[in-house]
């Protein structure tokens, strides 16, 4: 009898990284795909991203719309309160064998709690991670406690989920899932892809994501105000935004960089360039800047330097070709100058990628849940 496996995607942070898993998991005849797409995927702001999933040929089996008239601590609370009881009934309906899990988004969370409480195991993708500049930290560890199996993409992860009191017996190292994709991909040359987007070719060019740090000592207003006055300072270049998350404040992000680029010929607002595209910019600008995972995780594989700023990633290991600098307008442009002028060459290092990364979390999963017995999930001491 095949089992229900039910992915849940919030939004296209995480359907891009899970894509090859879902289609093993599809292409399994032992198993019986269920597909959730969160709220995120729905939002004008993030450019409707359930068009991706659609156009990768997938169905949608469960979905969730919520419209976000704010995004402050009020209006993510209010989602929250409302998502429970959503889903519980579509978990009720659904009765999966396993849910699989990606990350630390507070929609992935509430998803966690409902799975919890209906005894249904989860499986946890990049668990044991740190990002002390943002709440997505304890929600990430929080998700992990109440998680059956996990795939973490690092032994120094490995080590913290275990650290949290989980059987190490059920925490593997698989490696990042984007990294495998990466890996398999062909990418576009730079003159057809500037070409397509209308993007000089004769510049210096920069790809930013910068979203709220929502653990932070400066006012969350303030902090896009800080990047996007050092960006003025950078001459003799272009500047190529994509749009943050639905983060508190995330909606003001997104005002103050269309109001910048309207007012900056130099510069273009892509809403959301799905995780294809995204890669392919990634192979020909000139630099990543902002804070988001992707410029820890994924760009050093397409050897391109990242600059990241402020603390929503500290913790995280980093490579060689990753700098750091502290949220301060003086010091960013400076770090860029920086950059544009170093002529010693980059070390581009692979710290998260492990061959086969969806066929070995496939295989730990279908281990699970056929087995004949589910064993009782105790506290591990170390």
């Amino acid at each position: 009898m095949k089992k229900k496996v039910l992915v849940f995607t919030g939004s296209r942070a995480d359907f891009g990284i899970l894509r090859p898993l879902i289609f093993r998991i599809k292409r399994d005849n032992s198993l019986k795909l269920s597909l959730f797409a969160g709220p995120h995927h729905f939002q004008k702001k993030t450019g409707f991203t359930d068009r991706e999933i659609k156009k990768s040929k997938l169905k949608i089996n469960y979905f969730q719309k919520y419209l976000f008239k704010k995004l402050n601590e009020k209006e993510i609370l209010n989602y929250c309160g409302n998502s429970l009881s959503f889903f519980a009934k579509i978990l009720k309906k659904d009765k999966p064998n396993i849910i699989i899990l990606l990350g630390d988004r507070y929609e992935v969370f509430m998803f966690c709690i409902v799975a919890f409480f209906f005894n249904i195991p989860v499986a946890h993708i990049h668990g044991g991670e740190i990002t002390s500049g943002a709440i997505d930290d304890a929600l990430r560890h929080s998700i992990s406690k109440m998680s059956d199996i996990h795939f973490v993409c690092h032994k120094d992860y490995k080590k913290r989920v275990i650290q949290l009191g989980e059987n190490p017996q059920t925490v593997f190292n698989i490696g990042s899932l984007a990294l495998e994709t990466i890996k398999r991909k062909k990418l576009t040359k730079k003159e057809i892809l500037f070409k397509k987007y209308r993007i000089p070719g004769d510049k210096k060019t920069i790809l930013i994501t910068f979203h709220p740090e929502t653990k932070s000592k400066i006012y969350v207003k303030q902090q896009i105000k800080i990047l996007l006055n050092s960006l003025k300072k950078i001459k003799n270049c272009f500047l190529i935004f994509t749009h943050n998350n639905f983060d508190t404040f995330g909606k003001y992000f997104i005002k103050e960089i269309t109001n910048f680029c309207k007012k900056n010929k130099n510069s273009k607002i892509i809403k959301s360039l799905g995780i294809d595209e995204y890669h392919n910019f990634v192979f020909n600008v000139d630099l990543v800047l902002g804070n988001s995972s992707s410029g820890v995780i994924e760009v050093p594989m397409l050897k391109t330097p990242t600059l990241n700023i402020g603390d929503r990633q500290n913790g995280r290991v980093f490579s060689k070709s990753i700098f750091q600098v502290d949220l301060n307008s003086r010091l960013i442009s400076k770090k860029i100058e920086f950059i544009f002028n170093r002529k010693n060459k980059y070390i581009f290092e692979n710290k998260f990628y492990k061959k086969n990364t969806s066929l070995n979390i496939l295989k730990e999963i279908k281990k699970f849940v056929f087995k004949k017995k589910r064993s009782q999930k105790l506290f591990y001491d170390l």
